[in-house]
């Protein structure tokens, strides 16, 4: 990668926060290609699963209002809101609403905090903002440093959690907006022998690499080594993966 590259690469990095962005207001579709149940503004961040054709099924974390609600599916025409009370959607149709939980209010009214689910084209996502996709454009590059610095933004705009685990490093990315429960299942862990990666462990997600070591695989788990890892060392890394689930 060139200079120029580089930098550009680095300058839309530092744009990343939070998971997958939307790049443009946003409709979402029961199933691929399906027609809008529900839309999304401009900037709402995302969770992303693995894509299909260009197609994401995607979740967004949303709180509502109690009387939009009835056995368990929201009424169409619906307002999406954040946290802070600002509007950030609505529901088109009628819809099903996932891992539904009730905020009670000290004053005032209830709230509703639930995740939707519809699929998305990879168009209305911001280039850059999907982590595993993310990680294999840093893998490719060559200079030791550059990838350093591009591991740390990445880690930063997602707010990742960084532990040291004796002679490793794990840095973790969790999965925001895909249920609604304040304790997340991790998303992606890079795993580093000091400053050099040493394996990625992915949550039912996949990482391009051109050229690993060793690979291991557990349902929706994945691990690539970049070294030959002892026995000792697996054990280490395969651990993390208990280690950063919500049990």
């Amino acid at each position: 990668m060139n200079k120029f590259k580089y930098i550009f690469f680095l300058a839309c990095m530092s744009f990343l926060a939070q998971a997958q962005i939307l790049d443009e207001k946003a409709g979402f579709g029961e199933e691929a290609r399906g027609e809008a149940i529900f839309e999304l503004n401009k900037g709402e961040h995302i969770y992303t699963y693995e894509p299909n054709d260009g197609w994401y099924k995607a979740r967004k974390m949303v709180y509502l209002k109690p009387a939009d609600i009835s056995d368990h599916r929201l009424s169409a025409g619906a307002v999406f809101y954040n946290k802070e009370e600002q509007v950030i959607g609505r529901a088109i149709q009628a819809l099903k609403l996932y891992d539904i939980d009730t905020i009670e209010a000290f004053r005032g009214e209830d709230r509703i905090k639930a995740v939707v689910q519809g699929y998305v084209f990879e168009t209305k996502i911001e280039d850059g903002t999907v982590p595993e996709e993310q990680i294999s454009k840093i893998l490719a590059i060559k200079n030791r440093t550059e990838q350093q610095k591009l591991f740390k933004t990445l880690f930063e705009a997602n707010e990742g959690l960084s532990e040291e685990f004796d002679e490793l490093e794990a840095r973790v990315i969790f999965e925001n907006n895909k249920v609604s429960s304040e304790e997340k299942d991790f998303r992606v862990i890079a795993v580093f022998r000091g400053s050099t990666p040493y394996a990625i462990i992915t949550n039912d997600h996949t990482v391009e690499i051109e050229k690993i070591k060793d690979y291991w695989e557990d349902r929706e788990f994945r691990i690539y080594y970049f070294y030959k890892a002892s026995a000792s060392q697996k054990q280490k890394v395969e651990d993390l993966i208990f280690t950063y689930l919500a049990l």
